[in-house]
């Protein structure tokens, strides 16, 4: 089947072979890199004005789909495309609980990690509100500070201590390279939609704008390491399906 150039809007970077500061928009790119999709990336730096104040969002034939796991789930509906066509039942289920580990509470010490932790103090701003003006980009990084503290309490991780909150960490690093285990990807020798999910959390951890100690963390599990190294070249190969950004 083929798929018309689908319209794609995500946070942040411009080079086609760098990863987004944005878990979920390298989640995006890497899953229709993987598939062979071809895609126009748009970069936004304000969200609130997207169609539900929140990245990425895709648009495909004039049909609007917001959330990574949306926009999946349309692919697959719509195109029929499907990383996870090989997995049994039950490596289907493993994959889903997984994906829900990496984007529903390792996300969240990812975040806190950057916008936390004193070991970044400083970097953040810089990195995502470098090209704002110097009085404005202070204002505009305590209020967004603010915001993911309220995040990080309302969600719960922001109430426990720094100690928990990294041994939170490794018990999740762990499982991912249990699962992994000698294999190649995490269900084999073919990457699938976990291994997508993986690479766009593990990428995000290893970028070399941030340091805490979930980076630490991860540079010590040797295969976690090579594995982020085999899916980043994966993923820097799909660029060619990336038209230039507008």
């Amino acid at each position: 089947m083929s798929i018309p150039m689908l319209d794609v809007y995500g946070f942040p970077s411009a080079d086609p072979k760098a990863t987004s500061a944005s878990p979920f928009t390298t989640k995006i790119e890497c899953f229709l890199r993987l598939a062979g999709v071809p895609y126009r990336m748009h970069i936004v730096t304000n969200p609130g004005k997207t169609p539900r104040g929140k990245l990425p969002y895709m648009e495909d034939a004039g049909q609007v789909i917001s959330d990574s796991e949306h926009i999946i789930a349309h692919l697959k509906s719509a195109h029929g495309v499907d990383l996870d066509s090989g997995l049994t039942p039950r490596d289907r289920a493993q994959s889903h609980a997984l994906q829900r580990m990496l984007e529903e509470r390792l996300y969240w010490i990812l975040v806190y990690s950057r916008w936390i932790d004193p070991a970044n103090d400083g970097v953040v701003r810089e990195a995502f509100f470098g090209e704002v003006p110097g009085v404005l980009r202070g204002l505009i990084h305590r209020q967004a500070l603010k915001a993911v503290k309220t995040a990080l309490h309302h969600q719960g991780l922001g109430r426990h201590t720094a100690d928990e909150i990294y041994g939170f960490a490794a018990r999740d690093l762990d499982a991912i390279d249990g699962l992994l285990g000698d294999n190649t990807y995490l269900f084999g020798d073919t990457p699938t939609l976990a291994d997508v999910v993986a690479f766009s959390a593990l990428t995000n951890i290893a970028m070399p704008e941030f340091n805490s100690r979930l980076k630490d963390m991860f540079k010590v599990r040797q295969r976690l390491v090579d594995y982020e190294a085999r899916m980043r070249a994966l993923y820097e190969a799909g660029a060619v399906n990336r038209s230039a950004s507008q």
